[in-house]
């Protein structure tokens, strides 16, 4: 298996939109490495995509990705989903009949659920499945789906809505974590378990570790439902893995390529893992 991080961003991607910080500004003149578009990875060997933000055409252009056997999902928020049209890839314009593909999606009966309640998420995948774009199944949220000699468990999040995945195959696991981490309380076989990457995201910077900056107020709200890097660090201390990898990383942390290259070997050092802040386009040989 190999990784490939397509988006290592969050919400707020860097660069944003008129904002001239130091973050942005590098990322424009810096090329795709110095930018992080939205969540998005993609696990070679079984060929796995896990989200599809905005920027998913664009990630997957400058990707090594030439085909994906099933996509998957976090959760419904707009950062993860908003690229699902990205199957309309699979339509055959040309020749008539048509001789379209398709890509497998699964959805955790709970992530169809919220996907039928917000953003008409569910709608639209319908619509693709109808045309015969992708195939669109529903599994149990604590089923396995195997395929190819491969394995993946949803792994259900604090926030029920939310889901990350062990995948495992050809004596090969991981474990993938887009987001929403707070909360969660690992099941006991996960904390047995030696993974040979997981990818988490990184937190909220709300005090840069290094600088002791702060950059969030300590009373903003999104405190609440975020958890911060210093809590990240607190589940790598009590997870077992070869390696981890940091992404979601959001503009409003500051975290530039160089200060990432910092936090890695910061985050390292203080929990005597193997750590690496995620950017657009790192690559992982597993």
């Amino acid at each position: 298996m190999r990784f490939e991080v397509l988006g290592s961003g969050g919400a707020v991607t860097t660069p944003k939109p008129f904002c001239t910080c130091k973050s942005c500004t590098e990322a424009r003149l810096g090329g795709p490495k110095n930018s992080r578009f939205g969540p998005s990875v993609f696990i070679h060997g079984p060929d796995i995509l896990i989200d599809t933000p905005e920027e998913i055409f664009i990630q997957l252009n400058r990707s090594k990705v030439s085909h994906i056997a099933v996509c998957f999902y976090s959760h419904w928020h707009p950062d993860h989903t908003s690229g699902k049209r990205i199957f309309e890839m699979n339509k055959d314009w040309i020749n008539y009949p048509a001789k379209n593909k398709t890509t497998n999606v699964v959805l955790t009966e709970k992530i169809a659920e919220t996907f039928s309640k917000c953003l008409g998420i569910k709608s639209h995948l319908d619509f693709l499945a109808y045309t015969g774009l992708i195939k669109l199944e529903v599994i149990p949220n604590t089923k396995s789906y195997e395929f190819d000699g491969y394995r993946v468990i949803p792994v259900q999040l604090g926030q029920d809505y939310s889901f990350g995945y062990d995948i495992a195959g050809f004596e090969k696991r991981i474990l993938v974590i887009m987001d929403e981490l707070k909360y969660w309380i690992p099941k006991q076989e996960i904390y047995d378990t030696i993974y040979d990457l997981i990818y988490l995201p990184l937190g909220v910077v709300d005090v840069n570790p290094i600088t002791k900056l702060r950059n969030i107020d300590q009373n903003h709200p999104v405190l609440e439902d975020e958890q911060t890097i210093l809590e990240t660090l607190e589940y790598i201390r009590t997870l077992n893995s070869k390696q981890f990898i940091l992404g979601h990383v959001e503009e409003p942390d500051g975290v530039t390529i160089e200060m990432g290259e910092r936090l890695s070997k910061y985050c390292s050092e203080i929990t005597g893992k193997n750590i690496k802040i995620a950017y657009d386009m790192l690559e992982y040989e597993i």
